[in-house]
């Protein structure tokens, strides 16, 4: 099953946001570039980087988990756009003291010029949804190969005509004869179905062994064994001749 860690390079998160914001800051370094040069354009961007990186944790650290995972959309757009506004007037003072005046001894612009506002808030936002659209895909692959997982640990046998849901844990042994399979789970009840022991064997999971021609065990569940049989609760199942050691411990 899938963790958080597996999602990140060298599974650190630490390492995995340090290389995302470098590479995104030298790119839009290059991106954003004008007549007043590299420096000035890397300058700008260093400035800028700590509002964009507040948005984007602010949105996917407390407004995902807080609301939108929650199923409250309302509080979520609600945070989120208070979160963009407040980002751009915050890029804003930053980008008119910092850059404008401090740079470039030009305030003509304005401290808060709407078209510039405007601007920094779409920017933001650009950068905010693309991490969020990447936490979103990791919380879903994380989420459905833990569905997966869930049903694996499920069986369905089909017997008498109705379906029966089976989780594979309870199951203790499998017993084959002829065309049937019996199931014998923990509450001592059975299950028997139509089809083959091999067949049976390729559904269950991997903690499931064959150890005779009749019989498949739940590793889980043996209690103990010799050269001849398993016991599993109140039954000996009797042991191929053929079956060392190794497939009931491994």
């Amino acid at each position: 099953m899938k963790s958080a860690n597996s999602f990140y390079l060298f599974n650190s998160r630490i390492a995995t946001h340090g290389i995302f914001w470098t590479l995104y800051y030298i790119l839009f370094g290059l991106i954003w570039v004008n007549d007043k040069g590299y420096l000035a354009s890397f300058y700008l961007e260093f400035i800028l980087l700590p509002v964009r990186i507040l948005a984007v944790y602010t949105t996917i650290y407390f407004l995902l988990p807080r609301y939108l995972l929650k199923r409250n959309f309302l509080g979520f757009f609600t945070g989120y756009t208070l979160t963009l506004v407040l980002a751009g007037i915050l890029q804003r003072v930053f980008i008119h003291l910092f850059y404008e005046e401090l740079l470039l001894n030009d305030s003509s612009t304005g401290l808060f010029h709407a078209m510039s506002l405007v601007r920094a808030i779409i920017l933001i936002n650009t950068t905010v949804l693309f991490v969020l659209s990447i936490k979103l895909f990791q919380l879903w692959a994380i989420e459905n190969d833990k569905n997966k997982g869930l049903e694996s640990e499920i069986l369905e046998i089909r017997s008498n005509r109705r379906t029966h849901r089976i989780p594979t844990k309870t199951i203790l042994f499998v017993e084959g004869l002829g065309n049937y399979v019996t199931y014998h789970l923990e509450d001592k009840s059975k299950i028997t179905s139509y089809g083959s022991i091999k067949g049976a064997l390729q559904l269950l999971p991997n903690n499931f062994r064959r150890v005779h021609k009749s019989y498949i065990v739940n590793k889980a569940h043996i209690k103990s064994y010799d050269g001849m049989s398993i016991d599993i609760q109140d039954n000996s199942i009797p042991r191929g001749k053929s079956i060392p050691d190794e497939v009931l411990l491994n």
